[in-house]
C-alpha cells in the first residue's frame, strides 16, 4: 500500500479518516505502512479555505550557502514531481 491508498480510503471511510487524523501511526499500519514511533507524524485535513505550508528542515549548513544557491533550492519548492498533491500541477498554484 501507499500513502495514496490511505488518503483515498480516508475520503471514502469516515471512521478511517478519524483514525488517520487522531492516530496516524495505527491508521497507516492498517494499510501496510509502518512508520517508526520515533517519528512524530501529524495529519491535517485540508479544507476549501485552508492551505498548509510545511517548512522543511534547512539543508545542512544552510547559513553557509551563498544566496544564489539558496535561490536554487527555493525553485524546487514548486516542483510537483516530488509528490506534491496541491493543485499546482496542470494549473495555477494556490500559493501564487
Amino acid at each position: 500500500m501507499t500513502i495514496t491508498n490511505a488518503i483515498t480510503r480516508a475520503w471514502a471511510d469516515d471512521a478511517y479518516k478519524a483514525k488517520l487524523l487522531s492516530n496516524p501511526h495505527a491508521a497507516l499500519k492498517e494499510v501496510g505502512i509502518t512508520i517508526s514511533n520515533a517519528i512524530t507524524l501529524k495529519v491535517v485535513e485540508e479544507k476549501d479555505d485552508t492551505r498548509f505550508l510545511v517548512l522543511p528542515k534547512p539543508p545542512l549548513q544552510a547559513g553557509d550557502l551563498p544566496l544564489d544557491e539558496l535561490e536554487k533550492l527555493r525553485g524546487h519548492a514548486n516542483d510537483t514531481s516530488n509528490g506534491c498533491t496541491s493543485s499546482c500541477s496542470g494549473g495555477e498554484c494556490p500559493w501564487g
